[in-house]
């Protein structure tokens, strides 16, 4: 079981809602010493028009790295998550030299730490922005060269633009967000895999020694929904089931016709 359960929730979302649009680097390395972002982005091609992922989709137009964080982030843990942007923009720096590539077609990763709430001094004090118009309420910016954002989730507004990420909130604003996930329609692209990824979380929270008392409500929340699940999986079995039973019923009656009709009906006819 993962020491961090939140983290690795968080990583197994992103996995689950980029994967088809790019490559995803769990824990992706930096050198030289050893340290790892979370998760690094690379797109591979266009998003569709119907992609669902929200304002998740504004942030990877371009090479992405996704700092998320269960508790309010710190200053030094801000600084070190710019820090292992910029070694790895030095990074691929160095290899588009190696390849002889022109400068143009460089195009540098942005950095996004995701936290649950941050005090307004901090903000201030990285020259934090929020471009309410362009971006809404919720997600700030550092200035251009450090091509960094914050995204404050519980300052996030409760609309579909912003469920993925509000999942990886804390308390009421997660359990909204898992209750609206199970709300999605049954077609919806993401949500079995996400309500498993829950699932997952509840199995990994349950198995702490030590479960906070924010963690044992998820865990209640969790378990209703694990039930819901499974009652859910019931009808599908019970509908299926009538279905097949009138299907059968169908194909029987047709039979019974044509024996009437026909005299004895053959084995491959049946068939």
């Amino acid at each position: 079981m993962s020491q961090f359960p939140h983290d690795e929730f968080a990583k197994n979302l992103f996995e689950l809602l980029l994967t088809p649009f790019g490559g995803v680097e769990i824990e992706r390395g930096v050198q030289p010493e050893a340290k790892a972002v979370d998760i690094y982005f690379q797109p591979s091609k266009p998003l569709p028009r119907d992609h669902n992922l929200g304002l998740l989709a504004r942030c990877i137009t371009q090479p992405a790295i996704f700092e998320p964080f269960r508790n309010p982030v710190g200053v030094a843990e801000i600084q070190m998550c710019i820090a292992k942007l910029f070694e790895i923009q030095q990074e691929l720096t160095r290899e588009r030299k190696r390849l002889k590539q022109p400068d143009v077609a460089e195009v540098k990763p942005h950095l996004w730490i995701l936290t649950p709430t941050l005090a307004a001094a901090t903000l201030a004090g990285f020259g934090a922005v929020n471009q309410l118009e362009t971006w809404g309420q919720g997600v700030y910016l550092l200035p251009a060269h450090f091509q960094t954002g914050i995204i404050v989730i519980h300052q996030l507004p409760r609309t579909p633009e912003t469920l993925w990420f509000r999942l990886m909130g804390k308390g009421t604003v997660q359990e909204n967000a898992i209750s609206e996930v199970a709300d999605l329609p049954a077609n919806s692209p993401y949500k079995g895999n996400a309500l498993d990824l829950f699932l997952s979380l509840k199995l990994e929270l349950e198995s702490k020694q030590s479960i906070e008392p924010e963690e044992r409500n998820l865990v209640m929340r969790l378990s209703a929904l694990y039930i819901e699940k499974i009652q859910e999986a019931q009808q599908v079995g019970e509908t299926r089931g009538r279905q097949e039973g009138r299907t059968e019923e169908g194909q029987a009656l047709i039979l019974r016709q044509l024996t009437r009709r026909l005299g004895n009906v053959s084995i491959e006819a049946e068939i």
